[in-house]
This record gives structure tokens, sequence and C-alpha cells, in this order.
């Protein structure tokens, strides 16, 4: 049946959404701890955040098995990703360069063209590292900045206690695939601290079936370390510091038949330092100091049809937070310093096409104000933003939302919001650069409703997403400052409009978690469907526990999707079914298992070569296994 954003599918989504949320919350007579987000920087609590905002905890990521992180995002409601090849997150439809993404406080990003337009590179973030997963959806650039068009992510690793003991897991998959982790944390007076290593391999299938290549499997490995240290002087002075580093083989089919396989190797370096200040009760402050370092590099193993590249992105940060509250409400305000810098190595196409190395960067200072204030059963939360990026425009932002209490545990809220994306400085400067380019920018407007009440809760939204100056790439114009190829902005602008609703609840000892989004991306100028969206997304889940083992069931459709502007290079829908088990052998041992695309389904995520249905070259692994232990010794 086909799925539109018409009225009566609008009527249905509502009478399905009042029904799910009165399900009755069994056991839930006494309210959870309340959880903390950092949709506004410093933290608040959950019960009070006016956003679309998802939270995973270590259990939840467990249960996914051998996923990445991309792959987790994909399962959450209003998102959608590809989560093989070329790593891509599409929050509510936005470009995957429109959302930001931060490790524990740390901002990553990359000015290189390893995708288009730079941004989070998501495939070098493993998901082993991380213990929790905050996702904030909708333009949030007056808390982040750039990039933040369609939301942010935000991950955390291992929070220590006095009562931690130390973790191992040793995990096997399809593929060959091996994974080991060891999780060491504690707490002993002042001191708290906690430490992960972790390593990945796997030999990887033959991903382009339809060419011969040598080795006929693209292998891959992966190595993890992270150390967090804290240090609390007293109950409202606190000093934090973390240090990540990762490291990436990968290996990549040629886009030709008897060629060798690229070899690519990515790595991350990230460090930072924070210390939050309490001045009193009501005054509380976060300085923050940080950098990450994102390298990527790619052999030419094919000579005159490979193009090898080295490319390094240094991101260093600044940033002072501060909040006040007052019977008036809660004042914020954000001083914010960042510099980028992109390098790039002279490459060339076997002396077809020479580029000229790349060395260039930039300084950009914010300023924001923020203002909340909960008054009987109203909510307002406004807040602006100012950027100013060196040899470039500044830009402002903002943000206005509204919420009432419509009765207990239902309230109702609308919000408009602005977001906007910088050019990268390999998009402004490197070799297809292009110093004409203007900044994205985005409006949304949306409504919600939305319920809570123990472990139940479902939240309808509905939104409008007007982007302009959208970035793109061709060859052969006539603006362009390369010779074959560049960057260039849209003139018209993009609409992406849509209908999301999810849920979750608890009934006869079953959990129920289920999501419907519905979309509609588009080109005003061409009318076609933005490639690699689809418009209507379902997941449903549901789990249940038998004496010591929680078995697990889950069902997700994606509709049909394009590969291309001109919607020529179709992906049908297709449906999948996944199942998993969690078993509690005894208070130290835990067992889960997992079987992705149980029906082995065969579809395509990206990488048509040619027109029509169906036709597209770039394998998916079938149905997968993966199965792991964990160790918590006394």
């Amino acid at each position: 049946m086909k799925l539109s954003l018409s009225i009566s599918t609008c009527v249905c989504l509502l009478a399905s959404f009042c029904s799910f949320s009165y399900l009755p919350a069994y056991g839930q007579s006494k309210q959870l701890e309340e959880i903390f987000v950092t949709a506004n920087r410093i933290g608040e609590p959950l019960a009070t955040v006016t956003s679309d905002v998802d939270v995973l905890d270590k259990n939840e990521l467990n249960k996914l098995g051998n996923v990445n992180l991309t792959q987790a995002l994909g399962r959450l409601s209003g998102v959608q990703s590809i989560g093989y090849g070329n790593h891509s997150v599409y929050m509510r439809g936005a470009e995957s360069r429109m959302t930001s993404l931060y490790l524990e406080g740390i901002r990553i990003e990359s000015q290189d063209g390893v995708r288009l337009g730079g941004g989070v590179p998501w495939e070098m973030l493993p998901l082993e590292m991380v213990d929790r997963m905050e996702v904030v959806k909708g333009p949030t650039s007056t808390m982040y900045g750039s990039d933040a068009m369609g939301g942010v992510v935000q991950l955390f690793g291992k929070k220590a206690s006095a009562d931690d003991r130390p973790t191992v897991t040793q995990a096997f998959g399809t593929h060959g695939t091996k994974k080991t982790t060891g999780l060491l944390s504690g707490k002993r007076d002042a001191m708290d601290y906690s430490v992960l290593l972790s390593t990945k391999s796997s030999d990887g299938y033959d991903t382009r079936p339809d060419l011969t290549h040598t080795p006929s499997k693209e292998a891959s490995n992966s190595h993890v370390a992270m150390l967090k240290l804290g240090y609390d002087f007293n109950p409202m002075h606190r000093l934090e510091a973390v240090s990540f580093k990762s490291k990436q083989f990968t290996q990549w089919a040629p886009s030709y038949t008897d060629n060798i396989d690229i070899t690519k190797h990515n790595n991350i370096t990230a460090n930072g330092l924070q210390w939050m200040a309490g001045w009193s009760d009501n005054q509380v402050s976060r300085f923050k100091i940080n950098q990450s370092i994102l390298g990527a590099d790619s052999d030419a193993a094919n000579a005159g049809n490979d193009l090898a590249w080295n490319y390094k992105t240094t991101t260093q940060n600044f940033s002072v937070d501060h909040e006040s509250t007052t019977n008036a409400g809660h004042f914020s305000g954000i001083f914010e310093f960042k510099k980028d810098q992109f390098k790039a190595a002279a490459n060339d196409y076997s002396g077809y096409l020479a580029n000229t190395a790349v060395d260039t960067s930039r300084n950009m200072y914010a300023t924001g104000l923020g203002y909340k204030i909960n008054y009987q059963l109203h909510t307002i939360n406004t807040s602006i933003r100012t950027d100013d990026y060196s040899g470039y425009a500044s830009h402002n932002s903002y943000s206005l939302a509204y919420a009432y209490e419509i009765m207990p545990a239902w309230k109702i809220s609308a919000s408009q919001s602005t977001g906007f994306r910088v050019p990268t400085l390999e998009m402004l400067n490197g070799y297809y650069g292009n110093t004409n380019l203007v900044a994205e920018s985005n409006v949304t407007k949306e409504i919600a409703l939305q319920y809570a009440n123990g472990k139940s809760s479902a939240r309808m939204t509905i939104f409008q997403n007007d982007i302009s100056h959208l970035l793109t790439s061709a060859y052969a114009r006539t603006d362009c400052t390369a010779a074959n190829f560049c960057y260039y902005n849209l003139s018209g602008k993009v609409k992406i409009q849509g209908v999301g609703l999810s849920g979750k609840t608890q009934f006869e000892g079953f959990n129920f978690q289920s999501h419907l989004d519905l979309l509609n991306p588009v080109n005003q100028t061409t009318g076609k469907q933005l490639s690699l969206r689809s418009k209507q997304n379902f997941r449903f889940a549901v789990d249940k526990p038998i004496e010591s083992t929680r078995l697990g069931l889950e069902y997700q459709f994606i509709g049909k999707r394009f590969d291309d502007a001109s919607n020529t290079l179709e992906f049908p829908k297709i449906g999948l079914f996944n199942v998993w088990t969690q078993t509690a052998i005894n208070n130290e041992w835990q067992w889960i298992n997992r079987i992705d695309n149980l029906m082995n389904k065969s579809y395509q995520q990206y990488g048509c070569t040619s027109s029509g249905v169906n036709t597209c070259n770039y394998a998916m692994p079938g149905t997968t296994f993966f199965t792991s232990v964990q160790w918590q010794p006394k």
C-alpha cells in the first residue's frame, strides 16, 4: 500500500498514536530517575526537553550486535542511513553533511573531499567505545553553529562509578568477523577513570560480484583506545580529560574489472579537557578546550583509473558556556572559538590531471544567548547565535519553541529554528574549490504532540524544512575554477515535509517499540525526489524475557529510493527481519546472539551504474550472524 502525507493518513496516525500511548505501563508506578541530555550544551532533565530527542544506553547498543554507528542511527525515528561503503546519515531528510557530531564534547568533522562537502566521517567512529548516545533532531545551529541543520549526535564513553567491574567481550560473526573489547573503570575518593581497548577484523565479502578484482573479498580491521579521567575538587567543581585514538584499514572494490582493490587508511586522534564549575546553586559554567585530527589516505592501485589522496583535517576549539537560574527563568550564554585547518597532498591521474598540494585554514568566533522559562503549564525556549568566519561572511541563527502541558503526561509544542553550513575548506580552496560558494541555510517549522508516563512514551511530529543554496557538484560548468569538476550552489530551494510517529511501552511482560516516518524530500526546481532518501520508513521491535533469556524480533521497512538526482536509478522497497537473544548465564557472564536480514533479502543501498530498477552492483552482505560473550568478574 502506498503511503503519502494525505489527510486520511494523518488521521490514522493520530488514532494509532492515541491508542498506543494509552497502553498501560505495568510495574511503572515509580518514576525512573531523570536522564540528562545536552540539548542545551550544559544539560537538563530529559522530561523538560522540548526538542525531538533519542537516548540510547549501552544495553540498547549491545543488543544491536555487529552494527556500526550509521546502522545504529538508522534504527531511530526520523533517521535514514547508509551503513556500508559511503556511510551517510540523513536526519529528517537533510543531507548527511548537515548533522554535527561530538565525542565527549569534542567536535569531530572533516574538511576533506572523501565525501561530497565533507562533514562527519561516520565510518571512522567505532560503536564499541560508545556507552551512551544522544540524538537531537532538527536545526541546532543556535547551540552548535555550522553543520547542525539536520540535528546533532553526541557520543559518550563509560561514566565511571565506585562499583564498576572490569568487562571483557569476545565476539565472532559472519565473514570471519572477530571483535575483542576490554574495559576497566572505577572511582576512588575524588578520582575516577575509564580505559577502553578494542580491536576488530573481518575477512569481508565480495562487494562487487559483477567485476573481476583482486582480492575477491574486501577485508577490514580497526583498533580503538579511549581514556577518561575525572577529578571532583568538591561537589561544585569537576575536571575531566579524555583522549581517543582510532585506526582503520579497509579495502575498496575498484570500479573497473580486472583491477586491484583500493586500500584506504583512516585515523582519528581526539583530546579534550573540560572544567565544570558550580559557582552557586544557580550559577553554572563549563569551560572546554579540545582538538581533533582526522587523517584519510588511499592508494592508486590501478594506474590511470584511481586517484590517490591524502587528507588531514585539524579542528581546535575553545568554548565557555554559562547558565544562570533565576525566578524569571534560565539564562544562558555561549562563547566559542574554533580553528579549522585542511591539508591535501599533491596527486594526479598518471600525469593526465595534476592537483597541487593544499594547505589552508580559517578561524571562527561565535557568541550566543538563550532563555528558557517554565511557568505553570507553559514552557518557552528561545536562543540566538552569531558565527563569524575569517575571510567569509558571518551567520546568524535563531530558535523559538513553545510547549504546553494540555493534561498530565500530555504536551503539545511548536517551534521554528534556523540552521546553516559554511562550505568546507576543501570546497572553497581545494583541488576543485569554488571561492564563490555561499553557505547553505534552512528554516524548519514543526509541531509535536507527545506523551510520557513511566516507561510508556509516544510522539507525533509534523515538520517542514526549507533549504536554500544547497551545495552540489558537476563537471564542465562555466563558473568552475577547476578544469573538470567543481562545487556550486543550487539556485532553487529544497523542501522537505514530514510526519513522524514513534512510541514505546510495556504490556504483559512484552516491550514494544515502533516508529513510522513519512517523508516528502523534493528539489523544487526539478520536482524530483532527493536521492538516497525513502518516502516511507517503518520499524517495529518487540522483546520478552523467558527465564534468564530475553528474545527480540525486529522488522524494518524502507520504501523506494533513487541513487541519482534525475530519479532514473531506483532502489526498490525492502522489508527486513532481525532476531536477537540476550542471556544472563550467571552474575558474571552474558551471551548475546543476533541474526540480521533473517530472510536473506537481496537489496541495495547505493552504487547504481545503469538505468532501471534493481540494476545496482554494490552487493550487501545478505544474512549475517553475530555472537558475543561478555565477562564481568567480581
